[in-house]
């Protein structure tokens, strides 16, 4: 059997705002919503180069005593210029980023990435990085590659839902996807679960 949480880094040190590829720090070295993952055994960590993720990823690599994997194109979208920029209802970019938010296909950020580009990248990643092998992996992520990844394993079609403005994927949460084997569909036993309900328990 092949298991893979996808977990999203913890609070960042930042005021609201688009944090794309922007490198920002996590708010606490060791953020408390990710304590759970101290009581868990993987046998593969896999994480985004921005130091959000691979902070905390290199922290369970060295307490497993396992290699660190980092994918860049498991990086978080990127927002051109709106990136790390702190929401200002007065700047002249809000009615673009509202519509953005609305409907985030048909706009791209300025001197940023298209969502087609981002979901693109992310999926090729993903087929790079999740060849059968049995075992249990932790990839620490972003939001958005959370959301991009789990709406394509449902076989949601982006372009005609409200998946991306609906679905919150909280700091430090996990969502959960396996297969028995090769010839296996994927299956998403849960999404953006809070951590900490996973620390007692024994996983397949």
């Amino acid at each position: 059997m092949q298991q893979i949480d996808l977990v999203r880094h913890g609070p960042v040190a930042g005021p609201a705002a688009l944090y794309g590829w922007t490198d920002v720090a996590l708010q606490q070295s060791a953020p408390a919503c990710l304590d759970w993952l101290n009581k868990q055994n993987y046998q593969q960590v896999l994480s985004s180069p921005l130091q959000r993720c691979r902070h905390s990823a290199a922290a369970q690599a060295q307490r497993l005593q396992l290699g660190l994997v980092i994918e860049p194109d498991f990086k978080e979208m990127n927002f051109g210029r709106w990136d790390s920029v702190p929401f200002d209802e007065q700047s002249p970019d809000w009615p673009l980023q509202q519509d953005f938010w609305q409907q985030p296909f048909a706009i791209t950020p300025p001197a940023g990435e298209s969502l087609t580009e981002f979901q693109q990248r992310v999926l090729q990643a993903f087929e790079r990085h999740s060849q059968y092998q049995s075992g249990r992996a932790l990839w620490l992520l972003h939001g958005g590659v959370i959301r991009l990844l789990l709406a394509h394993l449902l076989h949601i079609d982006l372009r005609h839902s409200h998946w991306l403005q609906q679905l919150s994927i909280g700091y430090g949460s996990v969502s959960r996807i396996s297969r028995y084997n090769e010839q296996s569909p994927w299956q998403v036993h849960c999404i953006a679960a809070p951590g900490f309900s996973f620390e007692q328990r024994e996983l397949p």
